[in-house]
């Protein structure tokens, strides 16, 4: 028995690379895809820390965060619970916006950037510049990242 015999070689198919077999697997494959969707990730997770800044009075807040807490605290100073519900509403669904992001779910980048679109048109009305900005700069990094799924869609085949 030689060494030869105790080895096996990969058939050439065996180390050809294999076709995702849905989008989300196709999505986890994409360069760049991944950091692209967790934008709204990052958008839930700054708007939560404006809000917990907001009740401590600390005066500071992210640029990166929703504009829909910060006027929902102002329109309703006098009854923080509501305020609390719109914020969790608006916390949560970005949460679960990026969770279906990263999943490849066409309607969950729409969604989600046509409600952060529409929350720095807010920080617009207001002359909240920084802001507007790093909105502008999100919504390219999540464009980015979808246009970059699209293509690997087409090129694949997967719908």
């Amino acid at each position: 028995m030689t060494d030869s015999t105790l080895t096996t070689t990969p058939s050439a198919a065996a180390m050809a690379p294999t076709m995702p077999a849905n989008v989300e697997e196709l999505a986890r494959l994409v360069p760049g895809f991944q950091r692209g969707a967790r934008w709204f990730w990052w958008i839930a997770g700054l708007s939560a820390v404006n809000v917990a800044c907001d009740l401590g009075h600390a005066g500071i807040n992210f640029v990166l965060g929703l504009a829909f807490t910060q006027l929902a605290h102002a329109v309703f100073q006098s009854n923080v619970a509501v305020a609390l519900f719109i914020d969790a509403l608006f916390i949560g669904g970005f949460y679960l916006i990026g969770l279906q992001a990263q999943k490849g779910r066409t309607w969950a980048f729409a969604l989600g950037a046509l409600l952060y679109l529409c929350d720095g048109l807010l920080y617009l009305k207001f002359e909240a510049w920084l802001s507007v900005a790093f909105h502008a700069f999100a919504l390219f990094q999540i464009g980015k990242a979808f246009m970059s799924l699209q293509a690997a869609r087409k090129a694949t085949g997967l719908r």
